[in-house]
């Protein structure tokens, strides 16, 4: 795709910085508007896109220009480039909550995985999957304080079923980012994908805030390890890799204190 300098919709025109992000078929660049405000615009490359993901990038469009869940992203703007590629104009994040693992209290944790559910209980809600839930698609401005964690990156998962399936069966787990966030069943050729995909993404990341490692196999670093104030997220943590529904977790977290 020709690199792009200078994109316009209907009433704005976006000048383009630079690159921030690229995926199988999307590109996420830093723009500015004519008043100097920083967006972040993702395209859809067209020389790589089929009929599938141009469906995904609509429906992504679709659900985000209407969202109003403040801990999902919300598109603001949207247009066709010169050569005829849609894109759609985002806020811009300073970057994702990977910078966040590590650094926070776990206080601070428990407040950041709680905007994260509501995000995603939100779109489960609404009957969009996200698929591809991971710490780099969850974006910040900050430290997470108040409402500023959104999810992003609906509709246009960075790699296919078919790319994790193939990482498997050569054993190359290197060749995929998001590939320790995927559930079991996105590594088997063929099946399902639904929500549960999601609740089990989302347990691997709530542990992972807190004690810095991934909760992969048997034996993995517990929250109680490091917080016995929230200790009662462990159970929450095992019941999201069996990938209970998620109205159910959050009931349970409702109900902490009378798990501690």
């Amino acid at each position: 795709m020709k690199k792009l300098k200078q994109v316009r919709t209907a009433f704005a025109s976006y000048t383009v910085r630079d690159c921030i992000g690229e995926g199988g078929a999307g590109i996420v660049y830093r723009a500015e508007t004519e008043g100097g405000a920083l967006v972040a615009i993702k395209v859809l490359d067209p020389s790589k896109a089929n009929a599938e993901k141009l469906k995904r990038f609509k429906n992504e469009y679709t659900f985000c220009s209407r969202n109003t869940h403040p801990n999902i992203i919300t598109v603001v703007d949207h247009g066709l480039t010169e050569e005829g590629a849609p894109f759609f104009v985002m806020p811009l994040y300073s970057g994702s909550i990977r910078r966040l693992v590590g650094k926070l209290s776990p206080a601070r944790s428990f407040e950041v995985f709680q905007k994260v559910l509501n995000g995603l209980d939100a779109a489960h809600k609404l009957g969009i999957t996200h698929r591809d839930l991971k710490p780099e698609n969850i974006l910040t401005n900050g430290n997470g304080a108040d409402n500023d964690v959104v999810i992003a990156d609906f509709g246009i998962a960075e790699f296919e079923e078919d790319e994790i399936y193939t990482a498997v069966e050569t054993k190359d787990g290197t060749r995929l980012a998001n590939f320790q966030y995927a559930a079991p069943e996105q590594k088997a050729k063929g099946k399902k994908i639904d929500k549960r995909a999601d609740i089990y993404a989302l347990g691997l990341i709530l542990n992972e805030l807190f004690t810095t490692e991934i909760a992969h196999g048997t034996g993995y670093k517990t929250i109680k390890s490091v917080s016995e104030e929230y200790s009662y997220l462990d159970l929450i943590v095992e019941k999201m890799l069996h990938q209970v529904h998620i109205p159910g977790i959050a009931i349970l977290m409702s109900l902490r204190k009378s798990l501690l």
